[in-house]
C-alpha cells in the first residue's frame, strides 16, 4: 500500500488564534506528489487532503483522504428477506 502521507506539504500550528494551521509547499516535491496521486482524483477533479495532529498534539501533517463512499442500491423488502412469506397478517 502506498503511503498516505502527502510529500512536499508541510504543516505547522498557526501563530495567530484564528489561524489554526499554516501550510508550506515545497514546489518540486509537491508537483511530483500530485503526479503520483493523479489516479486518486475524484470524478469532479478533486484530491482530498486531511490535516491531522500527532497524538502528542505537537505536530501537524497532511494525509490523503482516500475515502470512497459505496454507492447504495435500494433494496425492497422482498429482496431483503426472500424466504419470508409475503402474506403474513401483520
Amino acid at each position: 500500500m502506498k503511503s498516505k502521507l502527502i510529500q512536499g506539504l508541510y504543516c505547522k500550528k498557526g501563530n495567530i488564534e484564528w489561524k489554526k494551521v499554516s501550510i508550506g509547499i515545497k514546489i518540486e516535491t509537491f508537483a511530483q506528489e500530485l503526479v503520483r496521486l493523479k489516479e486518486q482524483v475524484s470524478d469532479k477533479g478533486f484530491l482530498n487532503i486531511d490535516i491531522c495532529v500527532s497524538k502528542d498534539g505537537q505536530k501537524y501533517y497532511a494525509i490523503l483522504d482516500d475515502f470512497k463512499p459505496v454507492k447504495q442500491t435500494q433494496v425492497s423488502a422482498a429482496n431483503h428477506s426472500p424466504d419470508r412469506e409475503s402474506d403474513l397478517p401483520f
